[in-house]
This record gives structure tokens, sequence and C-alpha cells, in this order.
């Protein structure tokens, strides 16, 4: 979910992301790093960036992790699958991008991750009341996806907590994409599967059975499309104002909550400071705040609007997550999630990795400029 960042950033970072590389020590070390750097770290100081960078001038990158602020910096040298911490700090005119990103890179490895190698895709077209369910590779862009398997193997529609078996219907092309729409065997699920959501307001995704062998959708209660938003109570704005210290919060929006694992999720708006504003979005369990992505946000005009032309205090949360599933999954817990751009919708997975939320997958639907 990064949103307004997104925004600003995106086009340069997907030329970098484009020709990087993602080795398999900062795969499959990422978790570890993460914890490593925000052990006793306050709230603004947890990991933010990362950067590939020749520390030591032998001619191969090393691997760094960074604080918003680059106050504080981790260096790793990659050595086959692992990581060994050096002293070395990158130079000021490294190319720091968003570690919320660092799933984007080319040459990561779908098989190493329990998740990824199963390829969820997103059900972006659906239709309730005729059972119908449509994914396009205008929206993934084929990355990962072998469609001849797909349409053989995925056979599990996922929304919240319900599961249905699913079959494949059709192939349309559409120009130069193809449309694959999927249906549940029993049609009599979708009513269940959906009750009380309206076509625009759901959006499942589809996956193979082995999917199941180590993911499992959590039962929860979200905002939804259309409704009224709801602010946090006065005893969680003051556990979030506990977790953030100076950072003072103006807005907050209850996106979901979870009652198995006692989760409860906030999009939060807090003041600006030094010309950069903060949103967040703040996972809070018994009774105290787990985990958060931090959006950092610079701001011109006096503060009033982001870089990208939005007024800071009343148009940031229409670009706030909408949850369609929590997983809970051997590498931590994760969220479905689809999220407003300028220009369109993203659906992706988000996956806690200690107090950070990381983007494991994003799709993208261009819509229309805004």
């Amino acid at each position: 979910m990064k949103r307004l960042s997104f925004i600003i950033i995106m086009a340069a970072a997907s030329i970098v992301m484009a020709q990087a590389q993602m080795p398999a020590a900062v795969q499959l070390n990422l978790p570890s790093i993460i914890e490593k750097f925000n052990t006793n770290k306050s709230n603004d100081k947890l990991a933010y960036w990362y950067a590939f960078n020749d520390v030591d001038g032998d001619g191969i990158d090393e691997f760094a992790v960074s604080d918003y602020h680059n106050e504080h910096t981790y260096t790793f040298k990659i050595v086959g699958k692992k990581l060994d911490q050096i002293r070395g700090i990158p130079t000021s005119d490294v190319n720091w991008q968003p570690l919320f990103y660092i799933y984007s890179l080319e040459g990561r490895d779908a098989s190493l991750d329990v998740t990824l190698k199963h390829r969820p895709l997103f059900l972006n077209d659906i239709n309730i009341g005729k059972n119908r369910f449509t994914t396009d590779n205008g929206t993934w862009l084929t990355e990962g996806v072998d469609v001849g398997k797909m349409k053989r193997t995925y056979n599990r529609i996922i929304f919240k907590p319900h599961i249905g078996n699913a079959k494949f219907v059709s192939e349309k092309a559409t120009g130069k994409n193809a449309l694959f729409t999927f249906a549940l065997t029993d049609a009599s699920m979708a009513r269940k599967m959906f009750r009380g959501y309206s076509d625009y307001q759901a959006t499942p995704f589809i996956v193979p059975q082995a999917w199941l062998n180590d993911h499992t959708p959590l039962n929860f209660t979200r905002w939804l499309n259309g409704e009224k938003e709801k602010p946090g109570s006065p005893d969680v704005i003051q556990l979030i104002n506990g977790f953030y210290g100076d950072q003072r919060v103006i807005a907050t929006k209850w996106l979901a909550s979870c009652p198995i694992n006692e989760r409860h999720f906030y999009q939060v708006l807090f003041a600006p400071r030094n010309g950069v504003g903060l949103m967040a979005t703040v996972c809070i369990a018994e009774g105290e705040v787990v985990s958060v992505y931090n959006d950092w946000l610079p701001l011109q005009d006096g503060n009033k609007y982001t870089e990208s032309g939005l007024d800071y205090s009343t148009e940031i949360f229409f670009y706030a997550p909408q949850i369609m599933a929590m997983v809970a999954t051997p590498a931590g817990l994760e969220l479905y999630v689809r999220w407003n751009s300028l220009e369109g919708m993203h659906y992706s997975i988000w996956r806690e990795m200690d107090q950070n939320w990381i983007q494991i997958q994003d799709d993208y639907q261009y819509l229309q400029a805004f």
C-alpha cells in the first residue's frame, strides 16, 4: 500500500526496479534484518528505506537499510544466501527506495516464498448475482502467471474467511489482453460468501487448492466503501499517541477488526512536521500498537498539499487500504487489500514483518486519468 508516496516516486522507482535484482540472500533474511534494525528504535526510526550500493569498492553492491531520516543505517555484504553486516555506510548520493516496495524488484524467487509460489490473483470484475468472477492479464501483466496452470488448477475463491470451490468458465480476448472468468461450483455459495456486500465493495482472489496447506483465512469485520467512516475511540488515539510520541494525531479511521487475534486496524493522519506529513496504517493488538506502515509525505504550499497536489487534510484517506482478507501464514500475518492511486486501483498482498508491513505482491488496474 504505498499510496501517496507511491504516486510521487513510482515513475522513477519503476525504472530502477526494472533494472535491479533481488538477491536470494535479501529475500531470505529480510524479516530478521527488519527485526534487528527496529530493535530499540523509536516509532519514527523504524526501517523505511533500502538501497543497493557498492560500499567497499569491490564492484559488488552491498544491501543497506535505513530509517526515513537516514539517521541509522545497517549495511550488509551479500555472501551467497547469507548477509554479513559490515560497518560501511552508503554515500549520500545513494538512490534510496521505500522498503515497502522491495518485493517489486526483478529476480525475486517465488519458490522461496510461502505465498508467492502460489501467485494469488485478485478477481477485479465480479458479478455476485450471476456467479461470475473475472481477472485479466492487463492487471497482472502476466508476471509470474502460467495461464495454462491457472485455468487448470486455480480452484479456490477466497473472500474474508470464506473458501469457495471454483471452476474455470471462459477466456475472452479484449484487444491485447484477455479476461479469465471463474464461477463457484455451488452457485448458492455466492450469496453466503458475499452477504452484505455489493459487487463494487468486494474483491475476492483465486488460488490453487495447495495455497490452503499453509494459509488460513481469518474472520474479521471491516469498513465498507460507502459507509460512514468511524474514527478511533479516545482509548485508541491514546495508544497511538503513546507509540508515536510527539507525532500528533489529527484524524483516524477504523479499517477492520479481527477477534481471533485481537487485531484492530486504523488509518491515521498526523500533523505535519518540518514540511513532512505522515499517514500510517496502524495495527493494535492486546492494548498496544504492534505494527505500522508509515507513509511519509513531503508537503508544499504551507503543508496544505502533497507533492502530487492532494489536499493533505481532506483527501488522504481516499488512499487507505480496503482489506479483503486477513490470512495467517508461517511467514506472518498477511493482508489482501485493494487501494486507490490517482489513476487506478492496486490489488496487493501485505505481510507483517516485525513492526513493519511490506508489500510482497502488487497488481494494478488503470482506470482513468486524475
